[in-house]
């Protein structure tokens, strides 16, 4: 389910926004639980990747769920993305509970270059075999749905009001911290009482 941010032509933005993740989940809902499954699938890449380093002869000689990256090289680049999304998806989920866009923006900017990278080291430690090649399209279209979900969030809670609230983010939240909403506050806190006093001159 997706809708522009704006109900004319000049709101339209080029890239459709999310109002639902998965068609049926509130979006800041879905994204919560998707920070928290990358959290889980970090770790366990984590645990196993750096086990494998420090005792590879013991889990033998391949690693199931890593695909065809079996260099030290490409492990290592491996460990130190799902080091940095693990930390990033934490940061991005302790955003979205206090309803600030930083954190939201970074992980979906994140996202988009650790999805360039892993199709790096694909390409330069794949067997192009046809098993792989179909994880490859459906792993990436999973990876570009969410980071669509991801960034429909940041825009949602950046436009504040309605687009906020379909978001999952409660109209006090969807004021207090739009950025946008914030700019317009401060120009009338600015500008309003200056409009007064010139209409009763």
């Amino acid at each position: 389910n997706s809708a522009m941010a704006g109900d004319n032509e000049d709101d339209y933005e080029p890239i459709p926004r999310l109002d639902t993740c998965c068609c049926c989940i509130q979006l800041k809902l879905g994204v919560l639980i998707l920070c928290v499954l990358q959290m889980i699938v970090a770790g366990c890449f984590i645990a196993l990747i750096g086990s494998f380093i420090l005792w590879g002869g013991s889990l033998g000689n391949e690693l199931p769920l890593v695909g065809g990256a079996f260099t030290l090289l490409a492990l290592l680049i491996i460990l130190i993305l799902q080091l940095a999304e693990f930390g990033f998806a934490l940061y991005a989920f302790s955003d979205i509970r206090k309803a600030m866009p930083d954190g939201i923006r970074y992980y979906y900017m994140f996202k988009l270059v650790s999805l360039g990278l892993s199709l790096l080291v694909f390409i330069l430690t794949s067997d192009w075999t046809s098993y792989e090649i179909f994880n490859l399209f459906v792993t990436t279209t999973v990876s570009l749905y969410f980071i669509w979900c991801i960034w429909s969030l940041h825009e949602a809670l950046m436009l504040g009001g309605e687009a906020a609230f379909k978001a999952g983010f409660s109209l006090d939240e969807a004021s207090q911290n739009s950025p946008l909403l914030s700019n317009v506050r401060k120009f009338d806190d600015k500008f309003a009482p200056k409009a007064k006093e010139s209409a009763f001159v």
